[in-house]
């Protein structure tokens, strides 16, 4: 049995002592989430927010899992939920706005990488998402500027970015020819 494994087992035997304890059930959807057992992750969030529905990190990690499972609806739900209840973490936002990238929601997925710069300007990665939403929504000029600044806060950026930069500019144009 793995750490992972045994860490399971020993938060379900402190959840059968007490069915109520939410630090087991969600430190046991850590351990879940971590060993790639996302439904499990998920119910064992939900369970905490049953207990405890004022918690950002449940609905944090809640997303997470959804997200992982390609529950993109539902974790951008549950993102909003933790933002609403924890507005200063700036991870929440960010997971939000990969997961309005992935279901081609570019303005909010713009907004919410624009948050998370705003409090982290040294965030190389927002600039880049940002930039992304921006490539689809048609501010080719504004997405350009935050691919510069990403490659400035990262110079490694631009090798392995580059090229998926290109093809989400010919993508768009292709759209734009149709």
């Amino acid at each position: 049995m793995d750490k992972k494994e045994q860490a399971i087992e020993d938060y379900n035997e402190a959840i059968a002592l007490d069915s109520k304890f939410t630090d087991a059930y969600y430190n046991r959807g850590v351990a879940y989430a971590d060993s790639g057992q996302g439904e499990k992750a998920v119910e064992d969030f939900t369970e905490v927010l049953n207990l405890n529905p004022k918690s950002a990190d449940a609905y944090y990690n809640r997303g997470l899992a959804n997200a992982k499972l390609g529950k993109a609806q539902a974790a951008i739900d549950d993102y909003s939920e933790a933002i609403r209840l924890n507005p200063k973490d700036p991870e929440a936002p960010y997971n939000r706005g990969l997961a309005y990238l992935r279901i081609e929601k570019y303005d909010y997925a713009a907004r919410d990488f624009s948050e998370v710069i705003r409090s982290q300007p040294r965030n190389a990665d927002a600039y880049v998402y940002r930039g992304m939403a921006r490539v689809y929504q048609g501010k080719e000029k504004d997405a350009d500027g935050d691919f510069q600044k990403a490659y400035q806060l990262d110079p490694g950026l631009r090798k392995k970015l580059q090229p998926l930069v290109d093809e989400a500019k010919a993508k768009v144009k292709g759209k734009s020819k149709e």
